[in-house]
């Protein structure tokens, strides 16, 4: 049975626990399903045209979608949380979903989109004062999460769902964007293999200087979960470590910060563990302690000046809030083995919900919005400057929302945030395919 806290409202988290408990009291080993709702369908493919993917007794299954004067883009009957509306609070993650390029219910399925005009790269998105747009590149539907390696030369690898699971695959260099012909390894661990469809991806793909780590959970509730840690240059075996509840990450030279509940033998509820990988044995520590009682798990982000963002979701409301972290107070979590206190930290005012984060220069990109039934429900892509303290232990300073991109309307979607050096990469998907979009600051 799923049971992605974060990929559920409110009532659909409150029956998945009812479900896991009747699964412990009858003594079964879990169900069947292959959806909750049509969230889990989002990697599925790109359906035909006129047709959405909808959760229809537990399957993933195509449906079709009136493209009359009440259908709003609405996608009739796939916004499954009654009880918020807008599923506030779920799925990070790709964070970040890196989009499945389905585009379904926003573009696909609303008629009145087709004859708007679009501009080739953006599409209806409107760029703001301050950013200028870069090269651009098409993007395989089938990605679902994109990180490069440090510049100049920027190496890219996305990782991609395949029929055994999810693997990572070379992407090319900048703008020359092209799926490998082969994987370079797969994420999910050998005990896992058997049942592959029994697992559930992480939408991240990070990279530490040298190596790559994405992720996977299980059923459960702490679900348990790996990482893989893999060398796409020395091509040496990949190691899988325990990793429960992992939701996002992001990678420093040799170390990756991983949003979850767990690492390795360190189990100490949700918070920031760090994958310390300079040396063999890899060491797991735990960073970033969060409050108590949090919804589930969160984003995570680095700036180009080392400052770290990191967050969770709320308890009572599942929104999703951030602080920001400096990197001398992680390098003191690691070396004393005591994790920062987020709360202490400075928060990102974010104004609302926001459904994925990356760096963006010395600061940090968030998609503001809820999450729609396929792609990101996204109002628009935000910047926040992030200033380290000056000397004398002050604290760092987080600057005022900066619109980067804003949304006029649901033809566009945004899938995708990530970073290229100290520039933003966006993917986008409309009518004319599915492309990753280079934003740099500066006119």
């Amino acid at each position: 049975m799923r049971t992605d806290m974060k990929r559920m409202g409110t009532k659909g988290q409150r029956a998945a626990l009812m479900g896991a408990l009747l699964a412990v009291v009858l003594g079964g080993t879990g169900c069947g399903e292959e959806c909750v709702d049509a969230f889990d369908c989002r990697d599925q493919g790109t359906p035909p045209e006129g047709r959405v993917w909808a959760c229809v007794e537990e399957k993933c299954s195509q449906v079709e979608v009136s493209i009359g004067g009440d259908d709003a883009g609405t996608d009739a009957g796939t916004n499954t949380d009654a009880g918020t509306g807008n599923d506030a609070g779920t799925d990070a993650g790709t964070g970040n979903d890196g989009g499945t390029g389905t585009d379904a219910g926003t573009d696909g399925g609303t008629a009145s989109c087709g004859p708007l005009p679009r501009e080739s790269v953006l599409g209806t998105l409107q760029l703001q004062t301050g950013f200028t747009v870069g090269e651009s590149a098409p993007l395989s539907t089938e990605v679902l999460a994109v990180v490069s390696t440090p510049g100049p030369t920027y190496s890219l690898f996305g990782l991609r769902k395949t029929t055994t699971g999810r693997d990572v695959f070379a992407l090319g260099t900048w703008p020359d964007v092209k799926l490998g012909d082969a994987a370079l390894d797969t994420v999910i661990a050998p005990a896992d293999r058997a049942n592959a469809a029994g697992t559930f991806p992480s939408y991240f793909l990070a990279h530490d200087g040298t190596r790559l780590l994405a992720g996977y959970t299980k059923n459960g509730f702490p679900a348990p979960g790996s990482v893989a840690v893999m060398d796409p240059a020395a091509r040496d075996a990949t190691d899988y470590v325990n990793a429960p509840d992992n939701y996002t990450a992001v990678g420093t030279t040799d170390a990756f910060f991983i949003n979850g509940g767990g690492l390795d033998t360190v189990s100490e509820g949700l918070g920031v563990y760090a994958l310390v990988t300079s040396a063999k044995p890899y060491a797991a520590v735990k960073v970033v302690s969060f409050p108590a009682q949090v919804g589930g798990s969160g984003f995570s982000a680095i700036a180009s000046n080392g400052i770290a963002v990191f967050g969770y979701s709320a308890a009572d409301t599942y929104v999703n809030v951030a602080h920001a972290v400096a990197n001398a107070k992680l390098s003191e979590a690691l070396a004393s083995r005591t994790p920062v206190v987020l709360t202490d930290e400075p928060k990102l005012d974010v104004g609302t919900n926001f459904n994925a984060a990356t760096g963006f220069g010395n600061g940090v990109a968030v998609a503001r919005g809820a999450y729609g039934a396929i792609d990101f429900d996204v109002t628009d892509v935000s910047r926040f400057s992030l200033t380290p303290g000056l000397g004398g232990g002050q604290p760092l300073s987080v600057g005022a929302r900066e619109a980067v991109l804003t949304a006029t309307d649901a033809c566009t979607a945004v899938n995708l945030l990530s970073s290229l050096g100290s520039d933003l990469l966006v993917g986008v998907t409309d009518v004319n395919g599915r492309r990753l979009v280079r934003i740099r600051q500066g006119q």
